[in-house]
């Protein structure tokens, strides 16, 4: 589903009614740019905080101009067959968003750079940029939302600093509040249209009436319309104007409104290649990003709890990695695709009927790129051979727990961080899924776990510091089912 300003308020709808009974969220994001210069790309020798500063940098300098995100729901099978026992149904949603530029009139400014060969990338892949600019749903993050409505509520509500008047414009003061003083002894005459003739001159006016406690303005056409009232009637003009700012804001927030039900829906979410997105993600339509890497680590469980980088799936499996020599998403998921459609498993992701016909099977567009992800995710963990789950329910969500918060970075000879490990330490589930983690990259296979293995059983060899009860181990499903039931890869 192609989403723009014009039709944001269906797409927002039916995203929360989907969201509520999808199993997990594929992401991706388009931006302007990735790196200023070589010296700010990513490398080997990066330390973790080196990383994190340069994928920060990033995030400051560039602008998000696309978000795909599409949900994947499990559909039980009507058949009776064993073997069609059902499939993942996909809804994706391919939103152009555009920074908001105005909130109750007054302008909002953002600054973000552009990269020339960013832009000339998405030109090639048939991106329009007149629908970003002119129909791009605004956004306006919580932390920008606060700073404008605190700052309007203060002028609406708070008696100012008189504006300093430059010589040429004190007659036309002097005018005016001669005008307010008639006016206001005049009987029977509730309103005064005063014209103007810039905006120097309406600051002008909005300041000399503030300094008035039972008169008040309107903003209109070419004048400004100036009126009294009692003290009480200004209150309830001030409050309904107070209103109109928090709905005008709301309006103004957007796109942000679908990142706060995804957040609040804690399901998992999926990404290839993901850190760089999840930073803009949180940057842009959560919060300004920490200026830490372990404050950005503590944080990031509040906005997005779980996370699965499928480029840290494949790259982290010898066997996927043989077998496809590529991690790279644009590569790696036609190959995946094929081998479904030659092993008659191709029916196992299908679109929902009302999204089929907004598939443009353009990669690089955000919402096929999230939907691509996605499939890929679903057919990496359904490979037969290697990565064959179905005989073990109980080990295929062990297997699981080891691409959990793990995002790909590839940092000397370590493949990932996991960012949320400082916050998460103190949890009973991480504590069990660390231990499990553990004993699952010491075996001499991975994904030959037995199903039967007990979740507080201490063969698995876990750390002294790791361990916990055997209740707190017992209780590491109930944590987290809820988030992860899907996942266990339903066959």
């Amino acid at each position: 589903m192609d989403v723009t300003r014009d039709n944001f308020g269906q797409a927002l709808a039916e995203f929360r009614l989907a969201i509520s009974t999808c199993d997990f969220a594929a992401i991706d994001l388009e931006m302007t740019g990735l790196y200023e210069d070589r010296a700010h790309q990513p490398s080997h020798l990066d330390t973790k905080d080196d990383r994190y500063f340069k994928l920060f940098r990033s995030v400051q300098s560039y602008g998000v101009i696309q978000v795909g995100i599409c949900l994947f729901s499990w559909v039980d099978s009507k058949s009776d067959e064993p073997k069609d026992g059902g499939y993942y149904e996909a809804r994706p949603f391919n939103f152009n968003v555009f920074p908001c530029t105005s909130v109750a009139g007054f302008p909002v400014e953002a600054h973000f750079g552009c990269k020339n060969t960013a832009f000339e990338f998405l030109a090639r892949n048939s991106f329009d940029f007149n629908k970003w600019v002119y129909q791009g749903i605004p956004f306006l993050n919580a932390d920008q939302a606060d700073r404008i409505r605190a700052d309007r509520v203060s002028l609406l509500t708070k008696r100012q600093p008189q504006m300093e008047v430059n010589e040429q414009h004190k007659p036309f003061v002097k005018t005016l509040e001669t005008t307010l003083r008639k006016f206001m002894k005049t009987k029977g005459e509730r309103q005064l249209r005063y014209d103007t003739a810039n905006s120097y001159e309406r600051k002008l006016v909005y300041d000399v009436v503030a300094r008035h406690n039972t008169l008040g303005t309107r903003s209109r056409h070419g004048c400004i319309e100036i009126f009294k009232g009692t003290r009480k009637a200004m209150a309830r003009h001030v409050a309904q104007k107070i209103h109109a700012l928090n709905a005008s804001i709301e309006d103004a927030r957007g796109f942000c409104q679908i990142i706060d039900i995804l957040s609040a829906a804690r399901k998992p979410v999926v990404g290839h290649n993901m850190l760089l997105d999840v930073m803009h993600a949180y940057s842009k339509f959560y919060k300004p990003l920490p200026a830490t890497r372990r404050g950005f680590g503590s944080n990031l469980s509040r906005f997005l709890p779980i996370l699965i980088d499928t480029k840290y799936i494949i790259e982290s499996t010898p066997a996927i990695k043989a077998r496809y020599r590529t991690s790279n998403l644009d590569e790696i998921a036609p190959m995946l695709e094929r081998e479904s459609m030659r092993s008659n498993t191709h029916g196992m992701i299908r679109n929902h009927p009302q999204f089929t016909r907004d598939v443009t099977h353009t990669m690089h567009e955000a919402g096929f790129d999230a939907y691509m992800t996605g499939a890929t995710f679903i057919r990496l963990l359904n490979l037969e051979g290697e990565l064959d789950l179905s005989a073990a329910p109980v080990s295929s969500e062990l297997v699981l727990y080891r691409y959990i918060n793990r995002l790909y970075v590839a940092l000397g000879d370590e493949l990932y961080w996991n960012l949320t490990e400082d916050s998460a330490k103190e949890s009973r589930a991480w504590r069990a899924a660390n231990s499990h983690a553990k004993a699952l990259e010491r075996g001499d296979d991975v994904f030959a776990v037995d199903s039967a293995t007990s979740l507080s059983d201490d063969s698995c060899g876990a750390d002294e510091d790791d361990q916990s009860s055997s209740s707190a181990d017992a209780s590491f499903f109930d944590d987290l089912a809820p988030e992860l039931d899907a996942l266990s890869l339903r066959q």
